[in-house]
């Protein structure tokens, strides 16, 4: 309460050990006061509703001024595919030795679009939401999760375009497509993760979403999207190719190709595992992170 002092009904001012005695009495808290994990989970879940309508409309208002609307959610990684398959297949012949590249390629576009997206919203949620976030009272949570959701919605659009192109470029549908959802939920949650790690970095430093691009554009070339890392790095040094393969991006690649290729190796458990063991380190790491700081945002 620092040296704060109340006035009594007569007026005479309320010592220090009288205001903290008080406080103490009533469970009273600074104004802004960050609350404990559990407290601040229990209202973050209470809040689920609104983070699904803020979503919805958030994404819905993105494309309001679109022509083709949310369909570019869908066209744009399909197009990115395109190019990329002209650049790396045909040219650079990338394809060599990858069956079914086509769908290998718009595999790994849209599991990378889905964290590329969730990156951009993520580091932008909060500069984004500066008047919401200094209005109202709620866990600032919301703004980096709605992030995501809105990433996930593009995604799950971009699997009803996947499943045709699969199925068209001669893959038989199998039981092993379940394993789609496992995949999706893991990502789902990694990228939580990694919204909250770059919404308090984007809070602090607005830079990051100029920076991004740039970074994204590393991380696509080294997570094996348009080539395979283990055909790429068979005559380097072996721990090249383990670096490239424990690239969370190209796990997660490597769990949606296992699972809708017939014609490629199917997913390994080592790869269930280290999609997992990177699921939680960063969806755990990053909400605490995010938490740390819940007090810091919305302040001019």
């Amino acid at each position: 309460m620092g040296e704060a002092r109340q006035n009594r009904p007569g007026g005479d001012p309320l010592s220090r050990a009288e205001v903290q005695q008080l406080v103490s009495r009533y469970g009273l808290k600074r104004a802004g006061a960050r609350e404990s994990l559990s407290t601040y989970t229990s209202e973050l879940w209470n809040r689920r509703h609104f983070v699904v309508e803020f979503a919805r409309a958030t994404n819905a208002s993105g494309y309001s001024r679109s022509f083709l609307g949310q369909s570019w959610q869908v066209l744009t990684p399909l197009l990115n595919a395109g190019v990329y398959y002209l650049l790396f297949g045909l040219l650079l012949k990338a394809s060599r030795g990858v069956p079914n590249y086509i769908s290998y390629l718009v595999i790994g576009m849209f599991v990378f679009q889905f964290i590329q997206g969730t990156l951009d919203g993520g580091a932008r949620s909060l500069q984004s939401n500066l008047s919401l976030a200094r209005t109202l009272r709620f866990p600032r949570a919301v703004f980096p999760i709605s992030a995501t959701a809105i990433a996930l919605q593009q995604m799950l659009m971009s699997l009803v375009v996947l499943v045709p192109i699969v199925v068209l470029t001669g893959e038989p549908i199998r039981l092993q497509w379940l394993e789609v959802i496992p995949a999706l939920v893991l990502q789902s949650l990694f990228c939580v993760g990694l919204a909250f790690l770059f919404a308090r970095i984007g809070a602090k430093v607005p830079d990051v979403s100029q920076m991004l691009p740039f970074v994204m554009r590393v991380w696509l070339y080294a997570s094996g999207v348009m080539y395979s890392i283990t055909q790429v790095t068979a005559h380097m040094n072996p721990l090249v190719g383990k670096i490239l393969g424990v690239n969370p991006a190209a796990e997660f690649m490597d769990l949606y190709r296992g699972a809708l290729l017939a014609s490629g190796p199917s997913s390994t458990l080592g790869e269930w595992f280290s999609a997992f063991a990177w699921t939680v380190v960063v969806l755990v790491g990053g909400y605490v992170f995010f938490w740390k700081a819940e007090e810091e945002y919305g302040r001019d």
